[in-house]
């Protein structure tokens, strides 16, 4: 007949069926525990992809977006440049095509003033002549008269035509100079005459006008000449100084020395001329 186990073997029987199902249960555990951690991980593995994904697509759509903007700046840059080119050739061009002009412009000038002057190369203008005193005879023969009295001449120069300057559009007023007489002598020889002899006598016509002659010059010549009037009058001041004004617009001036100067500068000529008055 066996013997029945002992008490203490009973236990550690009982022991170690507990350890081992409590150690299958911490395995069993863990296995579920790895299982859905391993879920978790590939869950949000995929997420992130996802993420990545968008993102990317994101980035990608951005930049296409980008390099499409800096295409068309390309392009615009590429277009301006090529409208500079051609504006800036235009321009050349142009200022080409405006300095030929300036430079006919001032030929042509040029040209008008010579034939103006030439047209007016036997005319003189006499001041002086109270207005009416023509009265109703022609005007030429009115002057050509009236030059031989003054000058003293055999017989009266030949006279083209003469008128006033202007035509009056307003009674004279007792303070208002007479308008000027343009006279155009037939021969150019005769009116040069005319005007060195006016030059060196003092006019009084037979009604008492004092009458005084000068050349017939363009508007031009005459405000060239008129630039040197305070030259010349600080010039009436110095003692021993000779001067002219030399056609067209050209002073001559004499020193007391003998010395001569030609200035078509008016304001060297006032300078020069401010040298020469006496401290």
């Amino acid at each position: 007949m066996p013997k029945p186990p002992k008490a203490n073997e009973t236990g550690e029987s009982s022991l170690t069926s507990g350890n081992t199902a409590v150690l299958q249960a911490i395995d069993a555990l863990k296995s579920e525990l790895l299982s859905k951690i391993d879920d978790k991980a590939e869950m949000q593995k995929n997420e992130l992809a996802k993420q990545i994904r968008s993102l990317r697509d994101e980035v990608k759509a951005s930049i296409e977006q980008a390099n499409n903007r800096v295409s068309m700046l390309e392009e615009r840059m590429a277009s301006l440049e090529e409208g500079t080119n051609t504006c800036s050739d235009g321009v050349t061009e142009l200022e080409q095509q405006v300095a030929e002009l300036k430079h006919q412009i001032l030929s042509l000038t040029e040209k008008t003033e010579d034939l103006e002057a030439r047209s007016r190369r036997d005319n003189l203008r006499i001041f002086g002549i109270k207005e009416g005193r023509e009265g109703g005879a022609k005007v030429s023969t009115f002057i050509a008269e009236l030059l031989q009295h003054v000058l003293n001449l055999a017989t009266p120069p030949v006279i083209d035509r003469a008128h006033r300057t202007s035509p009056q559009t307003t009674k004279a007023g007792p303070n208002q100079p007479p308008r000027a007489f343009v006279v155009k002598c037939h021969y150019f020889q005769e009116k040069e005459a005319i005007l060195r002899k006016a030059a060196s006598e003092k006019l009084v016509s037979k009604d008492g006008d004092t009458i005084r002659m000068f050349p017939d010059f363009t508007q031009s010549v005459a405000r060239q000449r008129a630039a040197f009037g305070p030259a010349r009058q600080i010039l009436r001041q110095c003692e021993g100084v000779k001067y002219g004004l030399l056609y067209p617009a050209r002073l001559k001036i004499t020193t007391p020395d003998g010395v001569q100067q030609m200035f078509s500068d008016p304001v060297k000529a006032t300078a020069f001329a401010k040298g020469l008055m006496a401290p």
